[in-house]
């Protein structure tokens, strides 16, 4: 696969730049004279209103020349639509801010609206008499692991079969819409810079796209497909709008070609898999922790499901479960929380993405008898 993990290791370290650190309602104001906690806090700000190109200036040079100007903006951007699915920041505290001569470091802990603490230590230097952030380390703690992981799969798969969920269409019924079949067309400037500005201009190719996704639009109930939002990224992504719209790049590699090649073809399958996540992202909440289970693995447990709800849809529609492989691949490295490592913190494992695909199958295949 043509895919963009050197961009993936910089979103990384983004996120731990701005999803942990991400302040929010907490910060009352931009103040231009910042120290250097307040210059991290005036970039969190900008990247939370989608502001990309305010929030290149809290960056160093240094920084942004080891990245690469259009990898760091697609980074700031992403983190920009991620920010809002997790919840905000519920607390925020700065313990240390440490200035020797031109160089500083602010270390913090973060509570997430998800209920993640996460700590992250910043180096900043000083450029043309500003504080501008240039590198960042991060850790989580302990207690933010899931307590059983080794039973999130088998956990997943039995509330599908109490819920009726391995009967997908039967529980669509049962369901009620979702947003993103309620909202109408989108004023475009209202969206963050990376999807305002790279709307998918080519007619022919923003068709192709809506026919693609248009079988995972029907199975839902959705009347129309005003809910999708197109724009150019350079990986395949989805994420949730703030009013229900869903904010949707195949990559570039999709976009570079008007030929319908067979890479082109498994591009949209795995597509309508991740469109298909984001819905169920807008349906499945996070259930609350019981029998000797913790947060994490209640977040764990979420995002298996949407894998495993996503992947039902894969087969209603595609009918070729040979595409998990590659979906999941993608899923391990574009669909988890930027900055956070696979099977950490809540997040599924490659191997989890790849078993709760199979217990679909299994499903699918059981419930087709």
């Amino acid at each position: 696969m043509n895919r963009h993990f050197g961009f993936r290791f910089i979103s990384s370290r983004l996120l731990a730049m701005i999803g942990v650190l991400a302040v929010g309602s907490a910060i009352s104001s931009c103040n231009f004279s910042a120290t250097p906690s307040k210059t991290v806090e005036n970039l969190c700000r900008a990247v939370e209103r989608g502001e990309i190109d305010r929030a290149m200036t809290f960056l160093s040079s240094g920084f942004i020349g080891r990245q690469g100007i259009e990898s760091v903006k697609q980074g700031l951007s992403q983190v920009s639509l991620e920010m809002k699915e997790h919840g905000g920041i519920k607390a925020i505290k700065v313990s240390k801010e440490d200035v020797v001569g031109e160089v500083a470091e602010v270390s913090a802990e973060i509570t997430r609206g998800n209920g993640i603490v996460g700590a992250a230590r910043y180096k900043l230097v000083r450029e043309r008499g500003e504080w501008k952030i240039d590198d960042i380390s991060g850790n989580s703690s302990s207690q933010n692991e899931p307590v059983h992981p080794e039973t999130a799969v088998a956990d997943v798969v039995k509330w599908a079969h109490e819920t009726g969920a391995d009967k997908l269409v039967s529980w669509f019924q049962k369901q009620a819409a979702p947003p993103v079949c309620k909202v109408g067309k989108l004023d475009r400037s209202t969206l963050p810079d990376e999807v305002k500005y790279h709307d998918v201009a080519d007619g022919k190719q923003r068709d192709r796209l809506l026919t693609g996704l248009e079988p995972v639009i029907k199975l839902i109930g959705c009347s129309n497909k005003d809910g999708v939002v197109l724009y150019d990224g350079l990986t395949i992504y989805a994420g949730s709008l703030p009013d229900g719209h869903i904010a949707i790049t195949p990559g570039s590699s999709y976009l570079v070609s008007s030929i319908p090649q067979e890479n082109i073809f498994h591009d949209l399958a795995k597509l309508r898999i991740f469109l298909a996540r984001e819905v169920f992202r807008q349906m499945i909440s996070t259930e609350k922790a019981s029998n000797g289970l913790n947060d994490a693995d209640m977040l764990l447990q979420r995002e298996l499901k949407l894998n495993y709800l996503a992947a039902m849809v894969s087969l209603a529609t595609d009918k070729d479960p040979s595409i998990f492989d590659a979906a999941a691949l993608d899923i391990d490295a574009y669909a988890k929380p930027v900055g956070i490592v696979s099977g950490t913190q809540g997040t599924p494992s490659l191997r989890q993405v790849q078993d709760i695909f199979g217990a679909a199958k299994q499903d699918f295949g059981d419930a087709s008898r």
